[in-house]
């Protein structure tokens, strides 16, 4: 899949080729599907793999957090200059291929050392999904309606993270944990080659192509004397460590210390984030289509007043001893959780100007890739093992707990950058 033709919209790869904006916009949540059911997986299947490999806590908060972020984190910025400046459409369709295909090795992995290179390849391939598909969005969606398209790019992998989980889950209950990675891992390829054959990379400017190619420690350097940037960065960054600190080991938490099954953990689980998380990011991207328009700083005061409530909606889960009760103050706190989350990544658009717009993401991805996914499933694993001795499964609770105290924080960045947002709007 060359990208040679980054700059004619590709006019010699065949009239089948579209740039409609709602079947780019279903192609790509389709992608954010598979993006989001390959990162995170591997959490529902913590249990079984524990007990075959003989992992302790540590070990796996490594696998499912740092091995993926690693790469994913450090590889955002190279591949977002190559999206700044060739065809997004080619380099996603060869990321998905690429990190579809080591979530299946994923699935014949022998010992810890294997398991955590081959959770390094899934990252390597999803590095280049996030900051060109964010880049296409706001290239064909008007600023508007940008915050209802990305918050329906992050629906499709809040569905991954959730409907996929749950049909992972039961194909390991039937066929163990080794053929729901392998199975989860084959389905996206198809979904690459259709991307790659249908759809047209968008026509850019020959402005463009000139700003584009500036160095990036200057496109670095512009970026870094934005306040409202720099607080956009911290605040999902800190949300997306006390999140994914979370999420990684709500499966772990309903089996240990609510005694369900690996079936009803998926499905449960499942629903929950379908209902919760689904419908509220859909919901904060209509809230936005609105209130945006009445004031373009309601893109980050929005994620500032959802992301301060999303505590005090969850704790009461992680106390009750009726997992039923669990569930549904869950669904409600991922309702309101999750209406923030797509508002919140894209408002960074309106801030930087539309030949930085995959590096500024790539930023973003690069922090809470660090902070979120590399270090928030650790903390929570050393947090639980530490206690471990003198609480025993108990320990994890706490752990999670602990997370809780992350969306509070970032709710100050997001009320900070608010503050210094009129002069830095571009829109």
């Amino acid at each position: 899949m060359s990208m040679a033709n980054e700059q004619d919209g590709e006019p010699g790869r065949g009239p089948l080729r579209a740039t409609a904006p709602a079947y780019v916009l279903t192609l790509l949540t389709a992608v954010s599907f598979f993006n989001y059911l390959d990162r995170m997986v591997i959490a529902v299947l913590v249990e079984p793999i524990k007990a075959e490999l003989g992992l302790s806590d540590s070990q796996l908060g490594l696998v499912v957090g740092f091995a993926f972020a690693m790469l994913y984190a450090t590889l955002g910025l190279p591949l977002a200059r190559i999206a700044d400046r060739r065809s997004r459409v080619t380099l996603i369709s060869i990321c998905l291929v690429l990190w579809s295909g080591m979530t299946a090795v994923t699935g014949l992995v022998r010992n810890f050392t294997e398991l955590f290179l081959a959770r390094v390849g899934v990252g390597v391939g999803e590095a280049g999904c996030a900051p060109a598909a964010h880049s296409l969005l706001g290239d064909i969606y008007p600023r508007e309606r940008r915050a209802f398209a990305v918050s329906m790019f992050q629906a499709g992998g809040t569905l991954g993270q959730s409907v996929g989980l749950a049909l992972a889950a039961i194909v390991a209950q039937f066929w163990g944990w080794r053929a729901a990675l392998v199975v989860v891992g084959l389905c996206g390829i198809p979904l690459a080659v259709l991307m790659y054959f249908t759809v047209r990379e968008p026509l850019r400017s020959e402005t463009h192509a000139r700003d584009a190619a500036e160095p990036m420690r200057a496109t670095l350097r512009s970026l870094f004397v934005r306040p409202t940037v720099i607080h956009l960065v911290f605040g999902i960054s800190i949300a997306a460590f006390g999140s994914y600190g979370m999420s990684q080991w709500l499966p772990a938490f309903f089996i240990r210390l609510h005694g369900l099954t690996l079936g009803q953990v998926g499905l449960y689980i499942g629903m929950t984030g379908a209902v919760g998380a689904v419908l509220g990011t859909v919901f904060g991207g209509f809230m936005l289509t609105r209130l945006g328009r009445r004031d373009v700083r309601w893109e980050l005061w929005w994620p500032m007043l959802v992301f301060a409530l999303f505590p005090l909606l969850m704790l009461p889960s992680f106390l009750t001893p009726d997992w039923r009760v669990a569930l549904g103050f869950q669904v409600v706190a991922f309702f309101v959780g999750a209406s923030g989350g797509g508002v919140a990544m894209s408002a960074m658009q309106t801030y930087v100007e539309p030949h930085r717009r995959a590096t500024a993401i790539a930023l973003i991805l690069l922090s809470s890739s660090l902070l979120g996914l590399g270090l928030g499933p650790v903390a929570v694993g050393v947090i639980s093992d530490l206690l471990a001795p003198s609480l025993g499964a108990e320990s994890l609770r706490y752990g999670l707990i602990a997370m809780l105290f992350m969306p509070f924080w970032a709710a100050v960045h997001f009320y900070l950058a608010a503050r210094s947002s009129r002069k830095w709007s571009l829109d």
